[in-house]
């Protein structure tokens, strides 16, 4: 019976610790407002929009930024790198100050094809003959046949792309290379036959090119052709 009682009151015990604990209510604590970004790196001239969590939609925010020469921010919170430099970005919001480091470095802009300078091959190719073949539904056909000469002069056939026709061309010749672009000339008596042809080696044995004949794409494969 004494054993009986001690459950019970044990039981009764449990049970009025347990009542104020489960009739409280349980309340999350709110996240505190940060920004989606503490640092980060630009480029002049590029854009970049910096946004305040975990606040409710209408929240005023005052942006401001420590260099404005350097960084500058709207009222919606984007920003525009504007020289080199560093600035911090700020964010007032619930009287809380945000802060976002910015780190504006110079646009350095990729050398480009009109930044570099053509190279005259015309001497490498003298003395070479070559022969252009394409594979096209036809067959296996010579497309292009040129021989540059010691004196300065090139001549050879070339297939007209729309008659399928050969066309003959002698004169004189220049050949420059841009990166692996090789564009050769031929003038005679005010005609010029120019080729396109992209460089497949550094000895200058082998070129390619792409063209449209008869309206289908095919690949052309020049290649000098080896005095027996």
């Amino acid at each position: 019976m004494k054993r009986f009682r001690k459950i019970t009151c044990g039981c009764l015990a449990a049970a009025m610790i347990a009542a104020p604990l489960a009739s409280a209510p349980l309340t999350a604590q709110a996240a505190a407002p940060k920004l989606n970004k503490s640092s980060a790196a630009m480029t002049v001239g590029k854009k970049m929009t910096l946004k305040v969590q975990n606040i409710k939609k209408g929240t005023a925010i005052q942006w401001s930024s420590s260099k404005k020469a350097v960084a500058a921010v709207s009222s919606k919170g984007v920003v525009t790198a504007k020289s080199a430099g560093k600035a911090t970005i700020k964010a007032v919001v619930n009287k809380k100050t945000l802060k976002c480091k910015i780190t504006v470095k110079e646009q350095t802009e990729p050398d480009s094809d009109s930044n570099l300078e053509a190279q005259d091959i015309s001497a490498l190719l003298a003395g070479k003959t070559y022969k252009g073949t394409a594979d096209t539904p036809a067959g296996n056909i010579e497309v292009l046949n040129i021989s540059f000469h010691n004196d300065g002069t090139a001549s050879g056939s070339k297939i007209n792309e729309t008659t399928m026709m050969p066309e003959e061309f002698s004169g004189t010749y220049k050949a420059v290379l841009k990166e692996k672009t090789a564009v050769i000339t031929v003038e005679s008596d005010g005609n010029t036959m120019t080729e396109q042809l992209t460089a497949e080696s550094e000895d200058f044995t082998k070129f390619s090119a792409d063209k449209k004949i008869m309206g289908i794409d095919i690949s052309i494969i020049v290649e000098e052709i080896k005095e027996a």
